[in-house]
């Protein structure tokens, strides 16, 4: 089992409690948004420390209301990644309807962007899965290949639109050799006293071997 933690930079306390844990051996990885106002401050403990295993949580949405991130790579509504106040789509709908080729010029440069800020990334993930949409898992595997970056696509998910695509991505990495996780659980926000509880259920109800 692997536990990976993602949305790393998105806030001070997320980048605090990831190094926290990963100091006291108690998680595995992470992965790193790299257009989110903390993300200097996870990339030089990233640097400090190359024992900590990082990717980049490839970003194409901003889902809160009163926090909002944008593209790096351009501040031009023309180029489709923003909305009318200049943010990322606020959902994974309102990304697909309107797919911009500029998505990967700004994938391209949030992962140049982690490198030149001294990480070493070993992965790549997907927030919201944006980065899974199917006219985007060609390039999610491409610049995995090109980067020499692991993409993290499991074997079995929930949620994927077009399922034939999706397998044939991943059966596209089996054919390379490269790993495929066997699946992938979620936590989601509770009340502070249902904690312990909720994670307790979603490791006993894992799969052996999941």
């Amino acid at each position: 089992m692997i536990l990976h933690v993602d949305d790393l930079g998105m806030c001070r306390g997320a980048s605090r409690g990831f190094l926290s844990l990963a100091a006291q051996g108690y998680v595995s990885c992470g992965s790193v948004m790299v257009p989110c106002p903390w993300f200097r401050e996870i990339a030089e403990a990233a640097a400090a420390d190359p024992a900590l295993d990082l990717g980049v949580h490839l970003t194409l949405t901003s889902e809160w209301a009163g926090y909002c991130r944008a593209p790096i790579s351009t501040v031009s509504r023309a180029w489709g990644l923003i909305d009318d106040d200049g943010y990322f789509w606020r959902d994974v709908a309102s990304l697909g309807a309107r797919l911009p080729e500029a998505a990967e010029i700004e994938l391209r440069a949030q992962i140049a962007r982690a490198r030149s800020a001294g990480m070493n990334p070993t992965h790549i993930d997907a927030h919201m899965a944006a980065a899974m949409l199917p006219e985007l898992l060609d390039l999610h595997i491409r610049l995995g290949e090109e980067y020499g970056l692991m993409p993290v696509l499991p074997r079995a998910i929930r949620f994927a639109p077009k399922p034939q695509a999706y397998a044939k991505a991943v059966a596209m990495l089996e054919r390379a050799g490269r790993p495929v996780i066997d699946s992938i659980r979620g936590t989601l926000p509770v009340a502070g006293e249902a904690v312990e509880m909720e994670y307790r259920e979603t490791i006993e109800e894992l799969p052996f071997g999941g």
